[in-house]
């Protein structure tokens, strides 16, 4: 019955976004109200003059709101309930200097200046001053909201930008597209970090670690170290790195050529998707683990956000890193099984024979319980002692101690 004579409908500041409400007969007092632009060719609303609608709107929908909002976009969403189609209406809001957005933006100020205006408790206060601070009050809210919005923005600025990089890495595998070439070069790359790590150019050849990269290097590519110990001594950090890249390669392609094209492919793309995956959710954990302690920094005269980026993009770089080392492992490790059909020979006997071997007279077959007893004759193990007649509970014990049976040993059986 909303918007018909005399009713009253009570919602919620979200209820009925949106929604025309319907004005019933007898609300409006003329259809072609001259409040608002009247429509052409018809005659304007007559009782504009009569009933002073500019200061006090006599028809229509009137909305009576309890309370000023922090956000004024609310409060003009509660009056746009009113005056919709070219209808007239109305709005008037009422609100205490007891109410949050008083009291936390000068409702002492005017309750003071209201005090020794001699005003009452009470008393209803209409004063331009009033509506003036409501507005100043409701736009300092707006905008600390606002600065709170854009700061989560530049957080999720950070998360999007990663997400970007690691989405275009995941379409490029979903999408089935050749991945030899960007392994070939995670290859290369995984040779050259290792190169940097034990035997650095810039370093001296006795500091060399040659040792720990022979392991390092047959663990990850599971290939053999192509240098002799002469070639150890003479040759330079960049041309070990030229053979040990030439090495690798070469047992990629082994492998390729051991699996198939069409199957490396199919493993390729796996690897990297399932890899991607599951470097990618321990990242965000991170990420999230990170931005809940972040704001700790400003104790210690820093820019949180600006430590959220150097720190995101520091776990970021180790995402990366870890996920083009795991993929190469991945790829050299991983070993592909075919389902094959069972060979004849291993196929199951039926139970109700078992064939055995005979050297004098070919194949015979046995009852399983024939078989059970000759095997376990053979492995030298007891037999059950067979008792023909069974022993009562109150006959005499047969070891001869003179008691009943269930008070000898049959207590112990």
């Amino acid at each position: 019955r909303a918007g018909q004579p005399g009713a009253v409908t009570i919602a919620t500041n979200m209820a009925g976004r949106g929604t025309d409400i319907k004005l019933g007969p007898g609300v409006v007092k003329h259809p072609n109200c001259a409040l608002v632009k009247p429509k052409e060719g018809v005659e304007p609303c007559p009782y504009l003059e009569e009933y002073n609608c500019y200061d006090n709107v006599p028809c229509g929908l009137h909305i009576i709101g309890t309370e000023r909002h922090e956000s004024r976009r609310i409060d003009r969403q509660l009056r746009g309930r009113s005056g919709r189609q070219g209808d007239p209406g109305s709005s008037r809001f009422y609100l205490s200097l007891e109410d949050d957005l008083m009291r936390l933006f000068g409702s002492d100020r005017i309750a003071s200046v209201m005090d020794r205006l001699g005003i009452e408790e009470g008393e209803v206060i209409q004063h331009p001053m009033v509506t003036k601070s409501i507005e100043r009050a409701q736009k300092r809210v707006e905008a600390h909201n606002f600065e709170i919005r854009k700061h989560l923005l530049e957080y999720d600025n950070v998360m999007n930008s990663q997400r970007e990089v690691i989405y275009d890495l995941r379409t490029n595998a979903l999408r089935g597209e050749n991945l030899r070439e960007e392994i070939i070069g995670l290859i290369e790359e995984q040779v050259e970090n290792l190169v940097n790590q034990f035997i650095a150019e810039d370093t001296y050849a006795d500091e060399w670690d040659l040792g720990t990269l022979r392991l390092e290097f047959q663990r990850r590519f599971l290939a053999e170290w192509p240098l002799t110990e002469k070639d150890e001594e003479a040759l330079s950090a960049a041309e070990i790195e030229q053979k040990l890249k030439a090495q690798a390669i070469r047992a990629y392609e082994m492998k390729e050529k051991a699996l198939g094209s069409d199957l490396m492919r199919q493993l390729e793309r796996f690897v990297m998707l399932h890899t991607i995956d599951e470097k990618w959710r321990d990242h965000l954990y991170e990420m999230d683990q990170l931005k809940e302690g972040i704001g700790l920094r400003a104790y210690g005269q820093k820019d949180p956000l600006i430590e959220y980026k150097t720190e995101g993009f520091r776990l970021f770089k180790e995402l990366l890193a870890s996920l083009n080392k795991d993929v190469v492992e991945r790829i050299f490790r991983a070993q592909i099984q075919t389902e094959e059909p069972i060979p004849y020979q291993r196929r199951r006997v039926p139970r109700q024979m078992v064939a055995v071997h005979q050297e004098a007279t070919g194949l015979g077959f046995r009852t399983p319980r024939q078989s059970q007893t000759q095997e376990s004759q053979k492995a030298g193990k007891r037999q059950p002692l067979v008792v023909d007649k069974k022993i009562g509970r109150n006959d005499p014990c047969p070891c001869g101690s003179g008691k009943i049976y269930k008070k000898c040993h049959g207590r112990e059986a």
